[in-house]
């Protein structure tokens, strides 16, 4: 039987989305790690959340009404998100009856499981309520989406069906790097409770801790996720150490192989070159006052980040500092290398300037790889860029100038950031007075040997990196 995947989700009227925005999915191609993965990024309030939100409204059995505060007024003061699938037949849809009003007309039922950023539950509950029939609760026909921050309820709580599972111990050791060993247990008063069993006793789920909780939950969830089932998850690495972050990534990297995952992250240790390579896709969210928006790595954009993960000699370009930089709000600057992020960064402490620069990870690994940079930039909807060259580099900055109308350029006060003597001197039959040498090209820069800015260049130094840090001040 061929899966059914669903292509995109459709988005308009809910909270901060003003006009139509859609998000395309990857789709698994059931040989690479992460071809199912979709990623959503962004700052804070941009969007990330409610876009969960929208996948748990429309995969509900039964209807949700958007209340007043939760309907954009924007968009006419209704709401309609829509899911797309390969086959047009199983599209299902939620919308408001009227503008105005909360009611809403559904159509379909799609597999959707959603976990929720806080993935807790009360240490002790009543057995109903975490039993096997916990659809059975479900009477009502509508109700309201629930604010955020709730815990697991009886709808959603799958976790107390897993006890002994042999499968679940391994896929959480795999992630812990150790056996946790914990069953359910009833206390005298008759309420159930996760017990967590050690050398020296046991105790409760309550002193676990919220990440390893918050971890049950999710391995529930990809143990028992259905090939045609999509699983979505807000933030899955809170609370998780960076290690076990990383961990859980590579059990999500193999799920996805034949499977669709998305998740939203504030993590740049959850975002997977590898699985945007392998066809997966990265979104981000950014709200920059006029409407949540959606933007995703269009091809080009794809190409640029393959001919860094092949560059070994700047291998770490795309590294951990530069998947930060996916979660800024904008104003990124982008420079040569990783030496021109330090001493500028230094720079604004040596010249007394009390002003922030975000600079793009380490660099891009040189003047001609700039424009890899920016073309991804661009394509994830950063709208205010800056583009610093060495002074050598006119040429190059002419050329990527003109492709990207929009974002700012600018060029060093000197041939590079510090000086780079002839690396060959004692033996180099080219020098003529230390600088001159045709195959090695040492240069001049703004800083000497000793990490000292040269007192010819400081005030002009300090004027561009203030007209920098101030490009944007009255945008």
């Amino acid at each position: 039987m061929e899966k059914k995947m669903i292509s995109s989700i459709k988005i308009k009227g809910f909270r901060g989305f003003a006009e139509e925005q859609e998000l395309k999915l990857s789709k698994p191609n059931n040989r690479q790690e992460g071809s199912g993965l979709t990623i959503i990024v962004g700052p804070n309030n941009g969007g990330k959340s409610t876009i969960i939100e929208s996948f748990k409204a429309v995969s509900l059995g039964h209807n949700i009404n958007f209340t007043e505060g939760q309907r954009n007024k924007e968009a006419g003061d209704r709401v309609e998100i829509v899911l797309s699938s390969d086959d047009s037949d199983s599209t299902s849809s939620l919308k408001t009856v009227s503008a105005g009003g909360s009611v809403t007309e559904k159509r379909g039922y799609p597999s959707i499981t959603v976990l929720p950023s806080r993935r807790f539950f009360d240490p002790y509950s009543n057995e109903v309520s975490y039993g096997s029939n916990i659809n059975s609760s479900i009477t009502h026909e509508s109700d309201i989406l629930g604010p955020r921050g709730q815990p697991i309820d009886a709808d959603d709580n799958r976790l107390f069906e897993v006890v002994g599972n042999a499968e679940f111990n391994k896929l959480l050791k795999q992630i812990l790097d150790y056996e946790l060993n914990w069953t359910v247990d009833v206390c005298n008063t008759g309420e159930v409770y996760v017990k967590i069993i050690q050398k020296n006793g046991y105790h409760d789920s309550d002193g676990l801790g919220e990440g390893l909780v918050s971890l049950l939950f999710i391995v529930e969830a990809l143990l028992n996720q259905s090939s045609n089932e999509l699983l979505v998850i807000d933030e899955p690495e809170l609370s998780l150490h960076p290690q076990l972050q990383r961990n859980l990534l590579d059990v999500i990297l193999e799920k996805s192989k034949d499977r669709q995952i998305v998740y939203a992250t504030h993590s740049p240790e959850m975002v997977s070159i590898e699985a945007i390579l392998n066809g997966g896709t990265l979104a981000r969210v950014v709200n920059q006052g006029n409407g949540s928006k959606i933007y995703q790595l269009n091809e080009k954009s794809i190409e640029c980040l393959e001919a860094f993960e092949n560059d070994l000699f700047n291998p770490h370009v795309m590294g951990y500092d530069a998947k930060a930089c996916f979660f800024e709000n904008d104003k990124l600057v982008v420079v040569e290398g990783q030496e021109d992020v330090i001493l500028l960064n230094k720079a604004l402490k040596d010249l007394g300037i009390n002003k922030k620069i975000r600079f793009f990870g380490f660099g891009a690994g040189g003047a001609e790889k700039i424009v890899r940079i920016v073309t991804i930039l661009k394509s994830l909807g950063f709208e205010k860029v800056c583009c610093l060259y060495d002074g050598d580099k006119e040429p190059e900055k002419e050329r990527v100038e003109d492709k990207f109308p929009g974002y700012k350029f600018e060029i060093l006060i000197a041939d590079d950031i510090r000086d780079k003597d002839c690396r060959y001197y004692s033996t180099c039959k080219n020098i003529t007075d230390g600088y001159e040498c045709k195959s090695c090209h040492p240069k001049r820069g703004i800083y000497d040997n000793k990490n000292r800015i040269k007192e010819e260049y400081k005030l002009d130094f300090q004027t561009l990196l203030n007209k920098i840090a101030d490009l944007w001040i009255e945008e």
